[in-house]
């Protein structure tokens, strides 16, 4: 029974469209979590990376280049590893802040359907007790 002056087609409706908001904006949080986790896998990749090349001595080193090795200097190698590092932590943080939203507009959505929930349920008691 929807509240006098809105009809039930309307309200309908209207729990549709929010209820589509809530089921749309958890799969983007759980692909954004996902996403997140890919991130922060390759960020510990880059890090124990690094840190090999810190134990390793003087000795040739040699980057992959398809089906092939190229002897690169240990400084350049480091470097392509930590700007990738920093991208992927750049990455991260932006994830981040896209993840906080969603959630935060997945809490409204679901606030709003609660709210309307308990109106109607006030409005059938009220109707009852009169």
């Amino acid at each position: 029974m929807a509240p006098p002056g809105i009809p039930d087609e309307a309200l309908h409706k209207v729990l549709q469209q929010i209820q589509a908001q809530v089921i749309n904006s958890s799969r983007q949080l759980n692909m954004v979590r996902a996403q997140m986790q890919g991130c922060e896998t390759a960020r510990k990749r880059c890090e124990f990376t690094i840190k090999q090349l810190d134990d390793e001595g003087d000795v040739p080193m040699y980057q992959g280049v398809g089906k092939m090795f190229i002897r690169e200097d240990k400084s350049k190698i480091r470097a392509e590893i930590e700007k990738r590092m920093k991208d992927v932590v750049e990455e991260i943080a932006n994830l981040a802040k896209k993840q906080k939203f969603l959630e935060k507009q997945a809490g409204d959505a679901q606030a709003h359907m609660r709210d309307i929930f308990q109106g109607l349920e006030k409005q059938q008691q009220q109707v009852q007790a009169s």
